[in-house]
């Protein structure tokens, strides 16, 4: 009697098997609190691993782009810890429990730079931290492995609360960067109006100038101009608006008189005379496409604009 030996077919197809049952056990929750331990720290080595993997063996890497990702490694791995991402396509179990946990770390260090608050000397801390820490337990527990994705009622909350610590981060930021500004200012003796219009509003603005581009090569151009008005509109009203309210309240003052400098009215005047631009080549000429003319006339604009400041 002669024994059936296995054909390579059915390894192969054995082996595929297995395969699909070790992914499939990881995109389901876990059993049991040992299995989420397991799982868990399984997903957050790889996570890591594919990390450093797309920074210095990615191939689309140049070398600059590899030295400055270096240099910017460190801040990306604190804001990876401390910022809860659970979206499609950045999503990690383990990643987004460890952010939600350390999160109050990051909270008290922005609270305490900022505004001089510390929130390890009241109870809300405490009850903050104890909350952030239950719920990252029960993220690692019970949320879907892989790439998710997480339940609906997990993901809204929880997207809403990144954003938040993304806003503080983001803030954080722009604040340190000021003071950078500031001091090559004083070292290189440049005025403060320059380096407002130049380094800061290109700084500022280039995010949004590629990511409006990009949109109009698209198709994509009334998305592009409703970015464009919609941005400078939520800086105005809510950035001078939070602005104002943060400033009242840390001076215990009523009202704050404002004087506006000439090259602020200069702003105002040139702002103004773009948005009649635009009315008058989007409506009245273009007959609600806005050409290549605008367009130039625009940039003529802002010329005008920034030689006009710097003699005001």
């Amino acid at each position: 009697i002669k024994s059936k030996q296995p054909s390579s077919s059915n390894n192969n197809e054995e082996n595929n098997n297995n395969n699909s049952l070790s992914c499939a056990s990881l995109l389901q929750r876990p059993n049991s609190w040992g299995e989420a331990w397991r799982v868990n720290v399984q997903e957050f080595k790889e996570h890591w691993h594919d990390f450093f993997l797309d920074i210095y063996y990615n191939e689309e890497n140049g070398a600059i782009d590899v030295i400055l990702l270096s240099m910017e490694l460190p801040f990306t791995i604190i804001r990876k810890l401390t910022n809860p991402v659970p979206c499609d396509g950045y999503y990690c179990r383990p990643l987004v429990a460890v952010s939600i946990i350390l999160s109050p770390l990051w909270l008290w260090y922005y609270f305490n730079d900022q505004f001089g608050y510390d929130l390890s000397s009241t109870y809300i801390g405490y009850i903050f931290c104890s909350a952030a820490l239950v719920v990252g337990i029960i993220v690692m527990r019970y949320a879907p492995g892989g790439d998710g994705p997480m339940d609906l009622y997990m993901v809204v909350p929880l997207t809403l609360y990144g954003f938040a610590i993304a806003a503080t981060w983001l803030d954080s930021i722009a604040d340190k960067l000021v003071e950078l500004l500031e001091l090559f200012g004083i070292l290189l003796e440049i005025p403060s109006t320059i380096m407002g219009l130049t380094f800061l509003a290109f700084g500022n603005s280039l995010q949004d100038l590629i990511a409006n581009v990009s949109l109009s090569r698209k198709g994509l151009s009334t998305m592009a101009v409703t970015a464009c008005l919609a941005g400078p509109i939520f800086n105005l009203c809510i950035g001078l608006g939070l602005g104002f309210m943060a400033l009242l309240k840390s001076t215990g003052k009523e009202e704050i008189h404002v004087k506006f400098p000439k090259n602020i009215k200069t702003g105002f005047y040139f702002t103004l005379a773009n948005c009649v631009l635009i009315v008058i080549a989007g409506v009245f000429v273009g007959k609600g496409v806005l050409g290549r003319g605008y367009g130039y006339l625009a940039c003529g604009l802002y010329l005008a604009y920034v030689v006009t400041s710097l003699y005001v």
